[in-house]
């Protein structure tokens, strides 16, 4: 029961990590995306942002799925 726990809070926290970042200020003052101009620029694309928060809010749907798949597996198996 462990491991599937603990990949829907990875889940669960890598979306919401995905979902926010791009959107702080952190995202625009990174030195890593910044480094090359190319990247840089594109890191500031709209576009850029809303597709890594669109892969955080999947992580977050395949992360809330997960967990409620666990506490339903739980249930049944307390109510046996």
């Amino acid at each position: 029961m462990s491991l599937p726990l603990f990949y829907a809070l990875y889940c669960l926290e890598a979306g919401l990590f995905f979902t926010v970042v791009p959107w702080t200020r952190l995202w625009t003052l990174n030195s890593l995306l910044h480094g090359n101009l190319a990247v840089g620029v594109m890191a500031d694309n709209p576009f850029v942002r809303g597709f890594v928060s669109g892969f955080g809010v999947i992580h977050l749907i395949i992360g809330v799925k997960d967990l409620l798949g666990l506490a339903r597996e739980r249930r049944k198996d307390g109510a046996s």
